[in-house]
């Protein structure tokens, strides 16, 4: 496995409320980690990489019309970062899946399945993944990983594997990565 110390700083951004926003900035609040159990890339706080109108996209769809909304961008550095751009960790990745299902299997429990959007089975791996990380003594920091639409709905042109939605996501574990936010203007 391939989990090294990145020197490597990014900007990531973050869709939220505008409320939520502003509070961060002014250091009145803390970003607030996902627990969901179908996060894709486990629990921890998501951004985009680099990508700014992800965030507003991924803001505006969540929060419709409820609510005023914000980007929040950060510098962000990666730290000790489990990078699922690397082959060896998808390959590192596979062999602890295989590990946790014989485990769920052999305790007669159901092993989840992912479901469309519904990440449950990706999330479960890769909690599992970073709780043998950190028994391990390498605590994961951050992770990285690349999203690209499985439907043709946003190829760029039929059968291509260019898509108008593909994308970097981070999942922030340790929130000292995050070295500073601010306020984004829409405009970028």
């Amino acid at each position: 496995m391939n989990q090294g110390e990145y020197d490597r700083i990014v900007v990531g951004y973050h869709g939220t409320r505008q409320e939520t926003a502003k509070k961060i900035v002014n250091l009145e609040s803390r970003f607030q980690p996902s627990r969901n159990n179908d996060d894709w890339l486990g629990n921890g706080i998501y951004f985009w990489e680099h990508a700014p109108q992800q965030a507003w996209k991924w803001a505006r769809k969540r929060y419709a019309t409820s609510t005023k909304i914000a980007v929040l961008g950060s510098m962000i550095r990666l730290g000790t970062c489990f990078d699922l751009l690397d082959p060896e960790n998808g390959t590192a990745l596979k062999i602890l899946h295989d590990l946790m299902k014989r485990e769920i299997k052999k305790a007669g429990e159901s092993v989840p399945q992912n479901a469309n959007a519904r990440k449950y089975l990706d999330c479960k791996t890769l909690e599992y993944a970073y709780a043998a990380f950190e028994s391990g003594g390498k605590p994961v920091q951050s992770c990285r990983g690349v999203y690209v639409p499985t439907g043709s709905k946003g190829r760029l042109w039929n059968r291509s594997w260019l898509s108008k939605d593909a994308h970097i996501q981070l999942c922030i574990r340790d929130s000292s990565c995050i070295l500073g936010t601010w306020l984004v203007n829409p405009k970028t």
